[in-house]
């Protein structure tokens, strides 16, 4: 198969949910793709692109999500979740482009529900820094507490993690949505 940017990324996204964030190198990804490391700086300028492009490929199906603001940041932390280190992945994502899904779906949804579009705007970063450091502080938790073997295997399997404090994260989320989110009078 010829390399091409969807390879690449999909080869990337693997690598990051089989191994984690920290083990996906150019080196790393060059070496499972059998080409010389050179080769993949042909289709992506660096490895900070490479993860910006791998991240809208993990959100894609948010694109099409249909619901309120609330529904698309649950439907964001189901989708998130189960993928080992995307959390921070997203995290690194987001700081080189705020406009990863949901952040460009989001102030829409807030001006339909009556938001002012500056004040839908301000919301929307706000949001978005709450879910991805929520999603990201819960990945890790759910690390440390399970052995390394048992997250691997889970993870490989797309089961959320289960934790005791699965279901308090879950509460603290939805908790810190709905505040965000119901509009001041």
């Amino acid at each position: 198969m010829a390399l091409s940017l969807e390879l690449i990324t999909r080869t990337a996204r693997s690598l990051l949910i089989q191994y984690g964030l920290q083990d996906v190198s150019m080196r790393r990804l060059a070496k499972e793709l059998d080409v010389a490391p050179g080769a993949l700086y042909y289709h992506v300028p660096s490895k900070q692109e490479l993860l910006r492009t791998v991240a809208h490929e993990i959100l894609t199906p948010l694109r099409t999500e249909s619901g309120d603001a609330l529904q698309l940041m649950l439907r964001f932390r189901e989708l998130v979740l189960p993928l080992r280190d995307v959390g921070d992945l997203l995290l690194l994502a987001y700081a080189l482009d705020v406009s990863l899904p949901p952040a460009q779906l989001l102030p829409e949804r807030l001006v339909t529900a009556g938001w002012p579009r500056d004040e839908a705007r301000d919301t929307t970063a706000v949001v978005m820094r709450f879910a991805l450091g929520a999603v990201a502080t819960e990945q890790n938790q759910a690390l440390l507490e399970r052995p390394a073997t048992a997250t691997a295997t889970a993870t490989a399997a797309g089961q959320a993690p289960d934790a005791p404090q699965a279901m308090e994260a879950e509460r603290i989320y939805l908790h810190g949505l709905q505040r965000l989110l119901i509009r001041p009078v």
